[in-house]
């Protein structure tokens, strides 16, 4: 029984391996043919050539204007004239290999197949093939249980029929009947596999690793039939079989390094045919075979002591599905196609799963720096791309992003706390530099999007602090000031490059500086509010907050002001108008806690950082004014002597409940006199500068008084208080309108003399 099964075994090899060598001889016979048939051709367009020559000169009319004597100048030498033997054919008609009249013309595209062909070449032949297999399963079935055939003749004779649909499908084939060459090829490997199926797994008459081998041969023989004639059908069957091999022919026992060798020389012949033909179904089942199968053994049969089969071939699937979907377009120097393009990406997504679910539990350091061994062959891809190929400008860009996303990616995984957003910010000013370099779009959209992660990754690890802290000399404000730092740098980079300003330019430059001004006027209002929470929760500790804090925004839209009217951009001047409102903000907030037991007047750490906000209103007003933005200008000083008027009443009114000096209703009576001084000196500076909306602000700074005065402090206070109050709001009314009266003429000297500031 033994030397039998032998011989049947040495019977598969030789037909299977004598295909194969016949396969390869005919396709180099093919060629040889059709250079021959070139050949051919060409001595063909010479013979009629000389035949039409041998027929008799062909007569030509004469030009005349060559027989017209040269003209000045030119040489009037005498051209000797050629014998007629010396010319076989005229100019024209001189033979070339390819005649343009002799170039036969490409064939029409076929017709679209109607659904009546379809169902009577296609579906009815592969239908039919599979009932004839089914019937012949049957019928070996049934000869098995009646004893006719033992299991040595029933897989002889499976293995004869195999052989017999191929020798069929060859021969439809030279008919150029395609449809029944691939059912019946397909046929036939299916038998093979079957005949290996039953040997092992119902008869046993071969063990585990024949029976792999003859799978391997039977796949290899698919591929090879299907790639020498353009037959994808076949290749996808002979992989779907190869595939379900280990699952057919399995014994429940753990082999890892049998299965994945296996795998690995199904992915090989998958890699052999792509180098050939781009056929994205066959590279998406070799994929999808993998990956199942990989999963499949991995829930089943892992453990810790597993790890190493697992690391060797996950890392070995990862690479040759890296070249399967690009092999073909590096040797033919071919664009890339979208699918391709996914593959690798679900590859790398694939294999990145693998990893982490082996070593993130016990080996999460060792993790980090396997994902970026991951980008190492994507980036030596891409540069080998870039040598190769080069114009395709898509599959580089998509290879970058791969390994630009594994390294991302690693990041997190490799370092803790705020070593996670310092080395994304590095990535970023790094990617944008290379991307100025190299004029890569690429390169600087990534280290933007770096960037912004950086920045994400300090939001998500808020608060800044918890517990005690020294002001700025600390890790987390640091840490912050890292990120903002390279943020600014890659900004300045992309401001100052003069070659890369194409329609992205204003975007990147935008996205890599905001983020940072933001992330810096966070960061010290966060230092700035912690402190005073944290470091010194005394009484009334609110109050010194928001002082400080009205203070910083009043700095910061001065800061940014000053920046955009000198150095930078003018019309980003709007950034320091939303920094005033931010302030403004702040202000009002602190005008809710305007209480400090103080009983000194103005001098206090109440109105004094308050009346900064008002002074950065008019600075800012200046530069705005500067920068020809005269309506925000006005608006900005208007709004200054707006806060500085709230603030004089709020002071005002809290000195009268803390000072001994004076009581609160002669300090609401002071209140009027306050506004009528401050709209005295506002029509003053409005006179001496020639500006027209100071001096209506000032009437209306007036008019405030004066309502108050009436409305308020007639019901209010005492007959005392309401002397005090009339009294002084009317002196100034008439000091103002004195000197309105003595000084205008000289001051103003017409409206051409006005400044309309």
């Amino acid at each position: 029984m033994g030397s039998i099964i032998f011989l049947i075994v040495i019977l598969v090899l030789l037909l299977i391996g004598g295909a194969i060598c016949g396969l390869i001889s005919l396709s180099r016979v093919q060629e040889l043919s059709r250079k021959l048939g070139e050949l051919e051709n060409q001595m063909g367009v010479l013979r009629r050539h000389l035949k039409r020559d041998q027929e008799g000169p062909i007569s030509r009319p004469v030009d005349k204007v060559a027989e017209e004597p040269p003209a000045a100048g030119e040489l009037s030498s005498p051209v000797p004239e050629m014998p007629a033997q010396a010319t076989p054919f005229p100019a024209s008609e001189l033979p070339t290999p390819f005649d343009k009249e002799e170039v036969v013309s490409p064939p029409p595209a076929p017709r679209p197949l109607s659904l009546e062909i379809k169902l009577g070449t296609r579906w009815l032949n592969w239908v039919g093939m599979v009932m004839m297999l089914a019937g012949i399963g049957f019928f070996l079935k049934y000869a098995y249980d009646n004893a006719w055939i033992g299991p040595t003749g029933r897989l002889a004779i499976g293995t004869l029929l195999g052989v017999a649909a191929l020798a069929v499908g060859e021969r439809f084939r030279r008919r150029h009947w395609d449809i029944l060459f691939q059912v019946l090829t397909g046929g036939g490997i299916a038998a093979f596999y079957l005949c290996v199926f039953f040997s092992f797994q119902v008869y046993h008459l071969s063990d585990q690793t024949l029976s792999m081998v003859l799978a391997i041969l039977v796949t290899a023989l698919a591929v090879v039939l299907a790639v020498a004639y353009d037959a994808a059908p076949i290749a996808i069957l002979g992989l779907i079989g190869g595939f379900l091999s280990p699952v057919l022919l399995s014994t429940g026992a753990n082999h890892p390094y049998a299965l994945f060798t296996y795998i690995a020389v199904l992915d090989l012949v998958a890699m052999g045919a792509a180098y050939f033909r781009r056929w994205r179904a066959l590279d998406l089942l070799c994929f999808l075979g993998t990956a199942l199968l990989y999963q499949g053994w991995y829930r089943k049969f892992y453990a810790p002591d597993q790890m190493m089969p697992g690391l060797i071939y996950t890392s070995l699937f990862y690479l040759m599905f890296l070249l399967i979907p690009t092999l073909h377009s590096l040797v033919r120097r071919l664009p890339e196609t979208k699918e391709g393009l996914a593959m690798v990406a679900l590859n790398a997504a694939f294999s990145f799963f693998c990893y982490y679910d082996m070593l993130f539990q016990d080996y999460r350091y060792l993790l980090g720096f396997v994902v970026l061994g991951q980008a190492l062959p994507v980036l030596l891809l891409f540069h080998l791309w870039m040598t190769r190929v080069g114009s395709d400008s898509r599959t580089a860009a998509s290879l970058l992003i791969i390994a630009l996303g594994l390294v991302t990616i690693a990041i997190p995984i490799q370092l803790r706390l705020y070593g996670v957003p310092i080395a994304w910010s590095m990535e970023g000013a790094v990617l944008v530099f290379v991307g100025i370099r190299f004029r890569q779009t690429i390169c600087r959209a990534a280290g933007i999007v770096a960037l912004i992660l950086a920045g994400g990754g300090l939001l998500f690890r808020l608060p800044l602090h918890t517990e005690f802290f020294v002001p700025l000399f600390n890790v987390p404000f640091g840490s912050w000031a890292f990120v903002i730092a390279m943020a600014a740098g890659s900004a300045a980079l992309l401001s100052r490059d003069q070659e890369s300003k194409d329609q992205w330019h204003r975007i990147f430059v935008g996205a890599a500086s905001l983020p940072a001004f933001a992330l810096a006027c966070l960061l010290l209002s966060l230092e700035v509010s912690q402190f005073w929470t944290l470091n010194h929760p005394i009484p009334h500790y609110r109050t010194y907050k928001t002082g400080s804090m009205v203070v910083l925004w009043s700095l910061i839209p001065a800061i940014t002001a000053l920046a955009l009217q000198r150095r930078g951009p003018r019309k980003w001047m709007p950034l320091s108008w939303v920094c005033l409102g931010i302030g403004a903000l702040t202000l009002l907030n602190g005008l809710f806690r305007y209480n400090l037991p103080s009983p000194w007047l103005v001098v206090n750490a109440t109105f004094t950082p308050k009346v900064v906000f008002a002074a950065c209103l008019w600075w800012c007003a200046r530069l705005s004014r500067d920068s020809n933005f005269k309506l925000a200008a006005d608006v900005q000083a208007l709004a200054g002597h707006g806060v500085l008027a709230l603030l004089l009443a709020f002071e005002l009114e809290r000195w009268g409940r803390y000072s001994d000096l004076i009581t609160p209703k002669m300090c609401i009576s002071l209140i009027s006199a306050a506004w009528a001084v401050q709209a005295f000196v506002v029509i003053w500076f409005g006179l001496v500068a020639r500006n027209r909306l100071l001096r209506y602000l000032g009437f209306a700074l007036f008019f405030l008084s004066i309502g108050k005065t009436v409305i308020l402090d007639m019901s209010e206070l005492e007959k005392v208080y309401r002397i005090v109050s009339f009294a002084a709001s009317g002196f100034l009314l008439l000091a103002a309108g004195y000197f309105y009266q003595r000084y205008s003429g000289r001051l103003l000297e017409g409206p051409q003399a006005e400044e309309r500031k």
